[in-house]
């Protein structure tokens, strides 16, 4: 890459690596191809703050136009319709990153590779699996936002109760395997709002030529996905008989993690899903997945990330860092009751082979 024949003391090296850094870190994470710059991703992601004041950003939500419709000859004045706005704020703060390399020149010896740039290589890396498992932690939360519109426990919404801990452990691995009845039975849950303060989710709308297709998102646990494929005959007359994809040249339908589309829903394998024991029945693990549709998360950036170096002992030690200033969460709101923006929570028995 032509930043690393560019001498240490080039102006232009700090940048240009902070450039690449960033471009790789980014492109490293599992979560990227959901993540865009409106609120119709599912990961909306904001840097009004890299080039503002400011500690924290409040992300606008707008719920549906109620009333406002008038036809034939019937006054307008007076029979407005009106728009509730809602508001998450998303707080920011230094994330840091550092590696120390000892005995460079004889630790340089005994490889037969670049030892620093190795170094920076894993700061990277560090950096894109630390986000991963923050939106996956944000997305996991059950402290706020919860509604039983918006949560699933096994396959019957009767499994439910506003104890997350009592409702974990009414999912058994008899009738609780993921299948795709669970998936469609979340799909209505974001589409049709019972329990939920009448509020739909959105789908995530991918563009497709001049056209938009919209999709809802289910992503989850490896052992859950494996009950899919092994137990649901839905499933697998499903892919036998499913048509080529429209919109097969876009990231949102290629790569080992996506194991195909059911009913308006892409599916997802992600082996960083959190799991939990069920404390009734201690050999019953429950995968905490997720079914998505638009604005589910944010992150915001106040500063991108920005590599330093600091050497020591006449050059034999050296210290990298990445420094970015930033924020997360999933977005939720309070009309009637605080609940979820995005995310129908789906629990699964997940026990382990």
């Amino acid at each position: 890459m032509a930043y690393t024949e560019i001498l240490t003391g080039h102006a232009l090296t700090v940048e240009q690596w902070d450039d690449q850094l960033f471009e790789d870190y980014l492109g490293m994470l599992w979560w990227k191809n959901l993540m865009g710059t409106d609120l119709t991703s599912i990961i909306y992601v904001n840097e009004d703050l890299v080039k503002k004041p400011g500690d924290a950003i409040t992300v606008g939500l707008m719920g549906e136009m109620q009333g406002g419709k008038v036809t034939g000859n019937a006054t307008g004045i007076g029979n407005e319709g009106n728009v509730n706005f809602y508001g998450q704020r998303v707080t920011i703060d230094n994330v840091r990153y550092l590696i120390k390399v000892m005995d460079i020149p004889m630790s340089q010896k005994r490889v037969n590779f670049d030892l620093l740039q190795k170094a920076k290589r894993a700061l990277t890396l560090k950096a894109s699996e630390d986000l991963d498992d923050q939106i996956t932690t944000d997305l996991s939360s059950t402290s706020s936002g919860r509604v039983r519109g918006r949560y699933l426990y096994g396959a019957a919404d009767s499994n439910w109760n506003a104890t997350h801990a009592t409702a974990l452990n009414n999912v058994d691995n008899t009738s609780d395997q993921l299948t795709t009845n669970i998936i469609r039975i979340a799909k209505r849950k974001a589409t049709i709002p019972v329990n939920a303060d009448g509020v739909k989710m959105r789908p995530m709308k991918v563009v497709n030529g001049k056209n938009y297709e919209e999709w809802f998102i289910s992503v989850n646990h490896p052992y859950c996905i494996r009950d899919l494929f092994d137990s649901d005959a839905a499933w697998k007359n499903a892919q036998l008989n499913i048509p080529p994809q429209s919109n097969a040249n876009s990231p949102l339908f290629s790569g080992s993690s996506f194991k195909g589309a059911y009913d308006g829903t892409l599916i997802y394998e992600y082996d960083r899903i959190q799991l939990t024991t069920n404390t009734a029945s201690t050999t019953v693990q429950t995968a905490h997945n997720f079914l998505l549709g638009a604005g589910a998360h944010a992150v915001v950036w106040g500063q991108r990330s920005k590599f330093g170096e600091e050497e020591s002992d006449i050059g034999h030690a050296i210290s990298y860092e990445t420094h970015e200033i930033r924020g997360s969460s999933k977005v939720y709101f309070t009309r009637t009751n605080e609940m979820d923006q995005g995310i129908v929570h789906v629990f699964a028995a997940a026990v382990a082979d």
